[in-house]
């Protein structure tokens, strides 16, 4: 098909052979790209239930099918199972990897098995080498960029930490330095098969095109007209840090484990847009990526306690390694983001089990002798920072928060009310309780607690109304999610179903249409794989104990998550009914699986729906 290579790469790295495969015509069109092609590979070579860091799980890297082909179309997509939440997990990161992986002659690199000793992949155009890593194991992610740039010059870099090294159960993996694929611990994976890193070098690209001529002039027309779009110009100026001023005055800031949704200004803007700009700068070596017309990452520069270094901070790291841990000092935070990336963990995660560890020693529910060093609490920087290090290392009470937040409660036997997740996977930093309906994009996403998987609109407080009459708009923005992060596109751009359907159209020379249904049948499929594999709706999706509690001041003053109980199963039971599934069970319904053309893996819905109808 043109506008793709059709060709994946295959690496099994206990036998330590590579085979390059034909994409079959058929995957291309049901599942597109990226995040399609991930979650299809999982579920057909993965059986359900297999343990995340077994050699039998895979690692996929899959590029966007539009990822450097199109303005902000940069991404790849990680997919694995997570090694936090058993479930199929998808993450995803921008700038050269993806476009170039796809230079590479490759639309997904998949990696099975666990090498007896480190080892790193090297891609070249159309060839994939396993190459020895033991001098790199043990080395920061920044010192292992480091070693191999100065190796191969020209090259875009996946990488691991100590943390991926050590299982930490949300390691992440880190690529370019300054960009992450970072939930559901997918650097974990990496390192339980001992590769320390994917070196991927530059190549010219081969892939055919239906219209190329066309696609430049529409590259062109959309770089321009996003470049000046007016409802653009705040990521323009501030990329993502200013969130904390709308997180906080919307009552969904993540503040003190989120029992302060909303904060005051004076402290909010001490994290915010116009704080962080001070020390914006532009490294010399930096270069944008050339085809984001928003280019809204910013490089900062700061020093703290004599050490001065550069970090990309983004508005989850921020409220999460600052607001939700209390501690409202840029320059500190800077540090715990560029710690926590060299680390090689999620930031979202490790700020997340901080803060419920902070509040449990306010609480007083938790010693100094049990914890095995005095700790402060809330507005600790001295104090989180020792805890970055012990859960990159597994040293102390860091082995136990190494495991991640619902673990930590359940090992220590206390604080399970105040631990904020679902599925396992850590909440991020939007708290639902400002926002009508959002508590459930959280309690049904496929991976857990994600900001990424719908956002119901219009935005009204959950006591204006009830919470199902929402329901539509999520699963539209649900499925608009989904298909982005299958074409490889930045979610900050405004294009329109309409207007994806004509790229797709001048890049592949077919309609678009394929499209339409892309997200429900991800999600469909995810569904039935997570319930064979142990996941057990509808009990599962539910939210924690904190989004129960009614804001206590702010614009969402007196809001729970939902007005009650029955106004969250009723608008669970409206999605179930409206995704075509049980709506009293959550599973797929057979003939779901004919309306999505995959009518193969009806029989697997049967089973699904089988085992769940017995345990209830």
């Amino acid at each position: 098909m043109k506008g793709y290579n059709n060709k994946i790469a295959r690496v099994d790295l206990s036998e330590g052979k590579v085979r390059l495969e034909e994409l079959r015509e058929d995957i291309i069109r049901k599942f597109v790209g990226g995040k399609g092609f991930g979650y299809y590979f999982i579920y057909n070579d993965v059986p359900p239930g297999t343990r995340a860091l077994s050699k039998y799980n895979e690692l996929i890297f899959a590029p966007g099918a539009f990822s450097g082909l199109v303005p902000g179309s940069s991404k790849v997509a990680v997919v694995s199972v997570s090694p936090q939440t058993g479930l199929i997990n998808d993450s995803y990161a921008g700038d050269r990897f993806g476009p170039w992986l796809k230079r590479a002659g490759l639309d997904a690199l998949i990696v099975r098995g666990r090498s007896d000793k480190p080892i790193y992949l090297l891609v070249e155009k159309n060839r994939v080498r396993i190459e020895d890593a033991s001098k790199l194991w043990g080395k920061g992610a920044y010192e292992t960029f480091d070693a191999l740039w100065k190796e191969y010059g020209e090259a875009s870099i996946a990488a691991i930490g100590p943390a991926g090294e050590k299982l930490v159960r949300f390691a992440n993996i880190l690529f370019d330095k300054e960009r992450a694929a970072g939930r559901g611990g997918l650097g974990a994976v990496m390192g339980s098969k001992n590769l320390k890193a994917v070196v991927v070098l530059k190549s010219q690209p081969s892939m055919e095109l239906h219209d190329g001529e066309k696609l430049e002039e529409m590259k062109k027309r959309y770089y321009e007209e996003y470049k000046r779009a007016e409802n653009l110009k705040e990521l323009r100026n501030y990329g993502t840090t200013n969130g904390l001023i709308t997180s906080a005055f919307s009552g969904m800031a993540p503040a003190y484990n989120f029992q302060k949704p909303y904060i005051e200004k004076e402290l909010a803007s001490k994290l915010a847009g116009e704080e962080i700009k001070k020390y914006e700068v532009e490294p010399e070596d930096y270069i944008h990526g050339s085809s984001c017309p928003v280019k809204c990452a910013r490089y900062v520069k700061v020093k703290y306690k004599g050490e001065e270094f550069f970090v990309k901070p983004e508005y989850e790291s921020i409220a999460m390694l600052g607001t939700a841990t209390g501690v409202f000092d840029f320059p500190a935070v800077a540090h715990f983001i560029h710690l926590t990336n060299d680390l090689g963990m999620d930031s979202i995660a490790a700020g997340n089990v901080i803060a419920w560890l902070f509040e449990l020693v306010h609480r007083g529910l938790l010693s100094a002798d049990e914890i095995g060093m005095e700790l402060g609490g809330f507005g600790d920087a001295e104090g989180e920072e020792k805890l970055l290090r012990m859960m990159a290392e597994r040293k102390g009470i860091g082995a136990v928060l190494a495991e991640g937040v619902k673990r930590a409660a359940e090992i220590l036997g206390r604080g399970e009310e105040f631990a904020v997740h679902v599925k396992c996977l850590e909440s991020p930093a939007w708290d639902p309780r400002g926002r009508r309906t959002y508590a459930l994009s959280y309690a049904t996403a496929d991976i857990g607690a994600s900001h990424l998987r719908g956002w119901p609109h219009p935005h009204s407080l959950p006591n204006d109304g009830a919470a199902r009459e929402l329901v539509p708009s999520l699963i539209e923005s649900r499925d608009k999610d989904a298909l982005f992060d299958s074409l490889g596109i930045c979610k900050f751009l405004p294009y329109s179903f309409e207007d994806l359907e004509e790229f797709y159209s001048v890049i592949v020379g077919e309609s678009g249409a394929t499209l339409k249904n892309l997200g429900w049948r991800i999600e469909t499929l995810a569904r039935i794989y997570n319930v064979l594999g142990g996941m057990n709706p509808p009990e599962d999706d539910v939210i924690p104990p904190r989004w129960w509690e009614k804001e206590s001041e702010g614009p969402a003053k007196g809001n729970a998550a939902f007005i009650n109980y029955d106004d969250f199963l009723e608008a669970r039971k409206t999605f179930y009914r409206l995704r075509g599934w049980d709506e009293e069970l959550g599973v797929p319904l057979p003939e779901t699986l004919e309306i999505l053309d995959i009518p193969e893996y009806r029989s697997s819905a049967e089973r699904a729906l089988e085992i769940v109808r017995r345990r209830v």
